[in-house]
């Protein structure tokens, strides 16, 4: 007697070690996401393409990329996990358009905050997460990102939303320096991501005299802005992660001059979630938004 055929042949454990690999584009990265060994994860590789018939993976030196089937494949996958994310929320009565999650870096964290608010009181059905995410690897789960990077992945779009550029800021309880001259002799906080932001900056100020390059140094921009705030010196960093503080009060900008720091900062989300109401609504909640203080958006 014939067995009945069977409604699901692929193995999914496998598409889902796959996806991750694919991702991240590391077997041993993909494991510890996952909780196995890098062997189970090569293994569960080794079974998908026995059983599509075709490699997925092939060697670079050490590391390794997607083949072309690879490619297709994977942008297919994540398409078809999202769509399992969406079934699995509803039939946990935590339907997926009630609650945004927006994904950001530590930077445009503090530029989304304030916006973030606002959506929020327009949109009150909405229940918005805000996560914390570096590169377009990191979107799996998320909504809608705002990443220093366009995505180039087949399974993302992305829109570029403003350039980044670089202010000084110091707290209005100190000394706040009225030209330049006063500025160079004051304390100046460095940020090793933006390394010739002074340099730059007294450049365009057309400033000819010397400066204080011996300044603290700080590799995180949130650490300078906060030092800045509590009257340790005068930081430069970028306009819109000090917009908040500058509207609050807690940040004064004394010079009307700004430089590019080159940065671009676009909107990224995964194709399968771009026709979602929220992301939709978020989407042209942002692109709508108003350039505010020295944001340059051209």
């Amino acid at each position: 007697m014939a067995q009945p055929d069977r409604p699901f042949r692929t193995p999914l454990n496998a598409v889902r070690a796959f996806e991750c690999a694919a991702r991240l584009l590391s077997y041993t990265r993909a494991a510890e996401e996952l909780g196995v060994t890098q062997g189970a994860v090569s293994r569960q590789i080794a079974t998908l393409e026995s059983y599509i018939g075709q490699p997925l993976f092939r060697r670079i030196g050490r590391g390794i990329a997607l083949t072309f089937a690879g490619e297709r494949y994977a942008a297919e996958v994540r398409d078809a996990l999202a769509i399992l994310e969406s079934a699995s929320a509803r039939i946990m009565r935590r339907p997926d358009e009630s609650v945004l999650i927006v994904g950001a870096t530590a930077i445009a964290s503090r530029w989304l905050i304030g916006r973030l608010a606002e959506f929020q009181r327009a949109h009150r059905a909405l229940s918005v997460h805000l996560r914390d995410v570096t590169s377009t690897a990191e979107l799996h789960g998320i909504d809608i990102a705002v990443l220093s990077e366009a995505a180039r992945e087949p399974s993302l779009e992305s829109l570029e939303i403003l350039r980044e550029r670089l202010i000084p800021v110091c707290s209005p309880a100190t000394d706040v320096p009225q030209t330049h001259d006063a500025l160079a002799e004051g304390t100046l906080l460095h940020l090793t991501a933006y390394p010739d932001a002074w340099a730059n900056w007294f450049a365009a100020a057309e400033f000819k005299g010397a400066y204080g390059f011996a300044g603290p140094v700080f590799d995180d921009v949130a650490l300078a802005i906060e030092a800045a705030i509590q009257g340790q010196g005068i930081a430069i960093a970028p306009a819109h992660a000090v917009e908040t503080d500058i509207e609050s009060g807690r940040l004064l900008a004394p010079f009307p001059i700004s430089v590019s720091s080159g940065r671009r900062y676009h909107l990224a989300w995964p194709k399968a979630k771009g026709r979602l109401q929220k992301v939709r609504l978020f989407r042209d909640f942002i692109l709508a938004a108003p350039a505010v203080g020295r944001l340059d958006k051209t």
